[in-house]
């Protein structure tokens, strides 16, 4: 005979049932670094709100004090975590672009943008620094790292700052027993009493001697506060930032690592899944992609390759021809990146005819790069550098520099997207330098 009751339930000595005893959910700790990082952030946050409301005489020692305060409060929330070798990638990117922004003439290639690349960095560079990207580091996860950490991760633990703040003051009190309700009263009152016989000794001793209340007022002038509305707006907005930033560096503490990963693993089981699509489907479409592609660099071949020999299509000048058909040569890039990735991901077999014609598309992909580089070189030759055309080169070279990467992978079956990604991020750095 089984015996039916509840595993929980037990019998006391006169033969009683007792309660089920329940699994207790442990209550809310905080480290001592997570206390100190979370008072921290508060001066952190307000720094930030200062960089973009106005009020401020020199925004750029702000933001250099800003992101020093972020550097150290990740590190110090995550000093015990080993560090990865692509989290200094990220950091010098960040140094990069600091840099570019604090030089006299800062922000001439990318302007504005150099703010957001900015951001991207320290978000990225806090999931690299605490381990949480998906599969240890950047990937063709990419997009759901980046949903980890602009949104997943600072929202879930958007209240962690004030849990944090809320759970120090309470230890205070419990670990001091002093403190009680009328002893606070009573050294509040004490203290208000003292500050006002301090401020009449003071007046009357300034009445007193004239130099001392010469000496004395260039003393207060530091401690003078003068709110207004900049400065209340400031510390408004600082409130949200610095739990949104306190969520993120140290919410990505709180994470699971494991968890995490095998959400991961999950996903890229799930990819698996799609490979339904049979290889001469595929074959049959990017040939026609190859075809189409060949043709058109046989009907176009003397007007697409004119910048090596320097020979103008009839009636173009030199700034028509190195406009027409730039972006549209990078967005057929583009098109072929998604399709080859759409081959990879949905082909049954994967064989090698298919790679084979995967490896053909992204050598029309480079020759298109190549035109589209070296019309853009005659043009530069031409008329020189100016910001947009630096950004143009760029685009192109990462471009090309995708294709070589996707070729090296379809050849050695090796992952090359974060030396892609690598590459394309310490380029796009270096040239706020210029």
């Amino acid at each position: 005979m089984y015996d039916n009751k509840p595993e929980a339930a037990m019998e006391d000595a006169s033969g009683g049932m007792l309660a089920p005893k329940m699994d207790e959910r442990p209550g809310f700790t905080a480290s001592l670094r997570e206390k100190a990082g979370a008072l921290a952030m508060y001066f952190a946050a307000y720094l930030y709100a200062c960089c973009w409301i106005s009020g401020r005489a020199d925004g750029r020692v702000t933001i250099l004090c800003f992101t020093l305060c972020f550097v150290a409060l990740t590190e110090l929330l995550h000093w015990t975590r080993p560090r990865s070798r692509e989290s200094w990638v990220w950091l010098g990117c960040i140094a990069l672009l600091l840099l570019g922004i604090l030089r006299p003439g800062g922000l001439r290639v990318w302007g504005e943008l150099t703010w957001l690349f900015l951001h991207f960095f320290a978000v990225w560079w806090v999931l690299s620094r605490s381990g949480m990207l998906l599969e240890g580091e950047s990937g063709h996860l990419a997009p759901l790292d980046a949903m980890d950490g602009f949104i997943l991760f600072p929202f879930k633990h958007f209240f962690l700052r004030i849990r944090t703040v809320w759970y120090a003051l309470s230890r205070i009190r419990r670990t001091n027993k002093s403190w009680k309700p009328e002893t606070v009263i009573s050294t509040a009152l004490a203290t208000a009493a003292a500050a006002g016989l301090l401020a009449l000794a003071v007046s009357l001793l300034m009445r007193a001697d004239t130099l001392f209340a010469s000496v004395l007022e260039r003393f207060t002038v530091w401690f003078q506060f003068k709110p207004d509305a900049a400065a209340v707006l400031r510390f408004l907005l600082s409130l949200p930032v610095g739990a949104y930033l306190f969520g993120l560096i140290a919410g990505t503490g709180r994470e699971d690592h494991e968890a995490l990963r095998e959400g991961g693993a999950k996903f890229c089981r799930w990819l698996e899944t799609l490979r339904r699509v049979p290889d001469r489907a595929w074959i049959v479409l990017t040939a026609l992609f190859c075809l189409l592609y060949a043709v058109f660099f046989a009907v176009q071949s003397r007007y697409l390759f004119g910048a090596f020999s320097r020979t103008l299509p009839q009636g173009f000048s030199v700034a028509q021809y190195a406009r027409q058909g730039f972006f549209e040569l990078c967005k057929v890039m583009c098109v072929n990146f998604t399709l080859l990735w759409l081959v990879t991901r949905s082909s049954r077999e994967n064989g090698k005819a298919l790679r084979r014609l995967c490896l053909l598309l992204l050598a029309e992909s480079l020759l298109f790069a190549v035109v589209a580089c070296s019309k853009l070189l005659l043009y530069i030759d031409c008329f020189g550098f100016t910001p947009k055309r630096l950004q143009s080169t760029w685009l192109v070279c990462v471009l090309a520099c995708g294709c070589i990467c996707s070729a090296v992978s379809l050849v050695t079956k090796k992952k090359s997207f974060r030396l892609w990604m690598t590459v394309s991020a310490v380029t796009l750095s270096l040239l706020t330098l210029v």
